[in-house]
């Protein structure tokens, strides 16, 4: 099967040109720059042509299948609308970042297994336009996170997995932080933050088992909201590779030092703050201490991130604004048949128009298939 896509702005790795793009049996077989319009072809009228996006860390479907606490929606009816909502986003490849254990939230347990479901059976049921991974994220807090995790560890579509500690030992001042948006008083907060160093040391034993886990199955992982260059040295020590959401200058600028992949989500570049007083991703993306953006839970923020960084912004190019969020992730977990308008690569299209400055998704093609 042949399509052609005309007067479009082709945004490849390297550059912006004006042309014609051909694909052929679901890849990329011709870039063409010309100002000339192909007949019978796709007129983009002078749109944006872009890679498929590929993200790499979102929530996003957890709030599909619950979305409300207690309220627990029909799992392939969750699974659809997500998928839906990604291809809206301007998604085609998706880490599905699912959490495993969650300390004082037992509802969080019990969708885990029903979206792991519902990701097979909306598989099976050809219902998915884009192509879904997992991605686990670990309480490392949980007691028994290492036999939680484990049945999924043979899951041929887990490619990620984050290593999490929330816990008063490893960041006090964080903790405070989160258990008060939480409603937890202070005198309790202080409590346990007193009481931390008296007792077990859960999760860096969970940490350790987790690594090994990991190692064993050949499976990428990495650290989570580093706060200081200590634990970035840490996970170094444990080999890791990838720092996700530093949420610090200096644990971002030592992960660099490191030579570790920092991702970054996309909420906190298009807000140009974070929702909860970390360090701005604008202000990491000038220091050039940003690899990859990830919608993080919302799904259209990596396509509104490229364009903050690349137009209100101007910290970057909009070629190298783009490869953050497709050819950068791509590498990054060895999807070499994607990411990038080149000859060869898969397919994955996207056609963005811009509203009042704003980036919109008009079509998605996965694969040369239309998906949206």
């Amino acid at each position: 099967m042949e399509s052609i896509i005309t007067n479009a702005r082709i945004v490849t790795g390297t550059t912006i040109v004006k042309g014609t793009l051909k694909v052929v049996d679901g890849k990329i077989a011709e870039i063409m720059e010309t100002d000339e319009i192909v007949e019978d072809a796709i007129d983009f009228g002078g749109d944006y042509l872009l890679p498929g996006l590929i993200d790499v860390h979102t929530d996003h479907l957890e709030k599909q299948i619950m979305p409300r606490a207690g309220v627990f929606w029909n799992k392939v009816n969750a699974i659809r609308t997500q998928d839906a909502v990604l291809a809206a986003g301007g998604i085609t490849t998706v880490f599905d970042s699912l959490i495993v254990g969650a300390v004082g939230n037992p509802d969080r347990r019990k969708i885990l297994p029903m979206m792991i479901e519902g990701l097979k059976d909306a598989r099976k049921a050809a219902l998915l336009k884009v192509d879904h991974f997992l991605h686990l994220r670990c309480d490392t807090r949980e007691v028994d996170i290492v036999d939680l995790l484990k049945p999924y560890l043979d899951e041929p579509t887990l490619r990620y997995v984050t290593i999490m500690d929330d816990g008063p030992l490893r960041d006090p001042n964080r903790y405070r932080k989160l258990e008060k948006r939480k409603g937890v008083s202070e005198e309790v907060i202080e409590s346990e933050i007193a009481a931390a160093p008296n007792g077990p040391d859960l999760a860096s034993e969970n940490r350790s088992k987790i690594v090994a886990l990991c190692k064993q199955h050949g499976i990428e992982f990495s650290s989570h909201d580093d706060t200081t260059a200590a634990h970035i040295a840490e996970g170094q020590g444990f080999g890791m590779t990838i720092s996700e959401f530093p949420i610090t200058m200096e644990s971002a600028v030592a992960a660099r030092a490191a030579n570790m992949t920092t991702i970054i989500g996309g909420p906190n570049i298009v807000a140009g703050r974070s929702h909860i007083g970390n360090v701005s991703g604008i202000e990491l993306a000038k220091d050039g201490l940003v690899d990859v953006i990830c919608s993080d839970y919302i799904p259209s923020s990596i396509l509104y991130a490229i364009w903050r960084l690349a137009g209100e912004d101007n910290c970057i190019e909009l070629p190298a604004a783009v490869a953050m969020g497709s050819k950068r992730p791509a590498e990054l977990f060895g999807l070499k048949d994607r990411g990038e308008l080149a000859v060869g690569r898969r397919a994955d299209l996207l056609r963005v128009t811009e509203v009042d400055g704003a980036p919109i998704v008009r079509n998605v093609w996965v694969e040369g298939g239309l998906a949206l």
